[in-house]
């Protein structure tokens, strides 16, 4: 259920994915006529562009439309647009629309359509799309002000927040979102009948749609205000963010009786979202097993026989999802019976004979891991799995470290993607660490999966400092 604010910026997507389409159809005019002015076919000029090759256009309006469907989810268009994003946007969309004149393109090999007005068309598609974007808001900022019915606002909040509310509001006149006035007031209980004084005036006066309430509140207290907005056919909202602090995203969700108000999101709780990412691993860890760790295995083998003979695969117990305890695999790169195997290596370690550093450098010693990852044990993507002793020493530190057993560990993870590997010198890297697996639990995708992979092999070829 959305609140009316969220309506009127929601609201105003279908517009933007209008002109969306309006612009992916210029894209397309600017791309036949610039392809008619190119070589060789100046001498032969058409006046419109042959029906055959109108699937161009279909398609791209269909791209933009599947697109508009993933993206828009929970206001995420329009939160990008507001918050000067448009480039972003325009990228995404290019891009999303190149895949899929592209695979459309290979199922149908023998389909002619002129490349050049392919390649323009793709070319054209950004230009068109920032330009549309831009025309578009300017016009709602000359027209913004004049429309009617506007969302006329109240809001009250502390006198610290009075600044940062009037701020956020600033760019919304475009919207039809009009800002009557700012109450800040003190949070003194004792000032509770000279609040709710000000608050009649303020209603009266300036007849708001919607009142937004940013002050600490109880159920009796929220009661009696929504009494007064409704009196004056006020709608009220609750600010959440003075009455459950800096706690991460808030979801509310209404079951019969219930109203729950979660502070942790958990997306892998789907099994639709499990089913996805289980599917990554298997099509990402089975090539590794079947086709590279074979040679892998037999190029470490000639390694350790050279330098430091024993068995290929070292093996210890590792934490994963709920705290269950299970066996990683690793090629082995330190000499064998050392007697230290709880102590973190380290720059320059002597535990580590010769080849094993370049192994450690490059992450090959981590291949096996993909082993654990086909039997389940792992995911791909995830929180670093710890020794058990270092889960309580890091518990110790980090209160929130728990959290991170919520999802399988992974081969790598958000974290190391941030540069946050190698040995756990102080309290502020574990805390590091944490928020960035948390992050990455609470905030799970497909597309963010695939994105810590591709930043994974940068990472790996950049020899970062902390690699030991």
């Amino acid at each position: 259920m959305q609140d009316a604010l969220s309506q009127r910026v929601r609201g105003w997507t279908p517009f933007f994915v209008l002109v969306d389409g309006i612009s992916v159809a210029s894209a397309y005019i600017a791309a036949f006529v610039i392809s008619q002015l190119l070589p060789p076919d100046t001498l032969s000029l058409q006046w419109s562009p042959p029906a055959k090759e109108g699937v161009l256009l279909a398609l791209g309006i269909i791209g933009l439309l599947l697109h508009t469907l993933i993206w828009s989810r929970d206001g995420h268009y329009m939160f990008q647009l507001l918050n000067g994003r448009k480039l972003r946007i325009c990228a995404a969309q290019v891009l999303f629309l190149a895949l899929t004149l592209f695979i459309y393109m290979g199922m149908w090999r023998n389909y002619d359509v002129s490349r050049k007005l392919l390649l323009m068309f793709v070319l054209t598609l950004g230009p068109c799309l920032m330009i549309g974007k831009i025309l578009f808001m300017k016009l709602l900022q000359v027209l913004g002000a004049k429309i009617q019915p506007r969302l006329r606002i109240l809001a009250v909040c502390d006198e610290e927040g009075e600044a940062a509310t009037r701020q956020w509001f600033s760019n919304k006149t475009m919207l039809g979102i009009h800002l009557c006035d700012v109450l800040a007031m003190e949070t003194d209980a004792s000032h509770e009948s000279f609040l709710e004084h000000r608050l009649e005036e303020a209603l009266k006066h300036g007849r708001p749609n919607l009142l937004i309430w940013r002050l600490p509140t109880d159920a009796a207290r929220t009661e009696r205000i929504r009494v007064i907005a409704e009196s004056h056919g006020t709608h009220l909202a609750v600010d959440l963010q003075p009455i459950v602090g800096d706690m991460g995203s808030v979801q509310l969700t209404e079951y019969s009786q219930m109203k729950l108000i979660s502070l942790h999101k958990h997306p892998l709780v789907s099994p639709a979202h499990r089913f996805l990412k289980r599917v990554l691993d298997i099509s990402i860890s089975l090539p590794v097993v079947v086709l590279v760790l074979p040679f892998l295995c037999a190029g470490v083998w000639i390694v350790h026989r050279l330098f430091s003979p024993g068995p290929l695969f070292f093996k210890q117990s590792r934490s994963g999802a709920d705290g269950q305890m299970f066996k990683i695999f690793k090629f082995r790169t330190m000499t064998v019976n050392h007697g230290k195997e709880s102590v973190q290596a380290r720059a320059n370690d002597s535990r580590i004979f010769t080849g094993g550093g370049l192994m450690r450098k490059l992450s090959i010693d981590e291949m096996p891991q993909f082993l654990n990852v086909l039997l389940g044990d792992m995911s791909v993507v995830g929180p670093r799995p710890h020794m058990a002793e270092h889960d309580v020493l890091f518990a110790m530190e980090c209160s929130q470290y728990a959290m991170r057993h919520t999802v399988k560990p992974g081969v790598t993870g958000l974290a190391q993607v941030r540069g946050h590997r190698g040995p756990v010198d102080d309290a502020s890297e574990i805390k590091h660490r944490v928020t960035s697996d948390i992050e990455y639990c609470q905030n799970w995708s497909f597309y963010l999966d695939l994105e810590i992979i591709a930043r994974t092999f940068l990472h790996v070829f950049s020899f970062h400092a902390k690699s030991c």
